[in-house]
């Protein structure tokens, strides 16, 4: 039986690194070079931030950064105690960093990601924003009709679930989530999901659900993307089309879901 594609399929967004190149890693590695971390400038690099801790919650993030450079050995953390004392300061120093950025408009905004979800929003598409940060929103809400027409208020309006942040939930139990509300709100229509990621671990929480998932590659060869289960693998959403993605998904994800 033919599928409805507007009324039965769901978009998930990722946000930092898909919607948006937020200033998240810009704050892991300027703090972690702060007192009284003090990691070496260069060790955290993109290449670290994007396989241990983009697409992480917050205190998963740090604490791999925190383990993986040896803060916590260098500063004599040998107990559970004392390294979540370390990382509850590096990961609150952290967020206040973040939030100042962002208030300086240090992010870019990914356009041709802007544009695919006003288009699906104009189509009839019920989206949701889907991301392991907490502060997605604040984000997300600064983008206006300024940098794309066709917003009416702000990004943020245009989608109809927020599954970002939630505490104690993995990026798969996110996505989870994110779906069962899109069902729900769809009155059930909604059974299948397409979900936009650039990061291995978030193509792969997608993969654990069903998902059909769109790698975006920002960082690294696309064979990362496409090893962790990535349907289509693009470096930047203009290269696929909205109506490209709908054939695309129809004739050969949707027979694979």
């Amino acid at each position: 039986m033919a599928i409805d594609f507007e009324s039965e399929v769901g978009f998930i967004w990722d946000v930092d690194g898909v919607i948006v190149d937020s200033p998240h890693e810009l704050a892991w590695r300027l703090t972690a070079e702060m007192a009284p971390w003090n990691v070496d400038e260069g060790r955290l690099d993109s290449g670290f931030y994007h396989d241990y801790v983009s697409g992480r919650p917050r205190y998963e993030g740090g604490n791999a950064i925190l383990e993986r450079l040896g803060v916590y050995e260098r500063l004599g953390a040998e107990t559970d105690d004392a390294k979540g004392e370390i990382l509850e300061q590096y990961c609150t120093r952290k967020n206040e960093l973040f939030k100042e950025l962002v208030g300086e408009g240090r992010f870019e905004v990914f356009e041709t990601s802007v544009a695919m979800i006003v288009e699906a929003h104009a189509r009839g598409v019920i989206q949701a924003m889907a991301s392991a940060s907490k502060n997605a929103k604040n984000l997300i809400t600064q983008i206006t009709g300024d940098h794309i027409s066709g917003i009416p208020d702000t990004l943020y309006s245009l989608f109809e679930v927020d599954a970002s942040g939630l505490s104690g939930k993995s990026k798969p139990e996110i996505f989870a989530f994110a779906a069962e509300r899109l069902h729900e709100l769809s009155s059930g229509r909604i059974k299948h999901y397409i979900v936009f990621e650039d990061a291995p671990s978030g193509i792969e929480a997608g993969k654990e659900n069903g998902m059909f998932c769109v790698g975006i590659r920002r960082i690294g060869d696309r064979s990362i993307l496409i090893d962790a289960g990535a349907d289509i693998v693009v470096d930047d959403l203009g290269e696929l089309g909205y109506d490209e993605l709908k054939s695309r998904f129809i004739e050969v994800g949707y027979r694979a879901l």
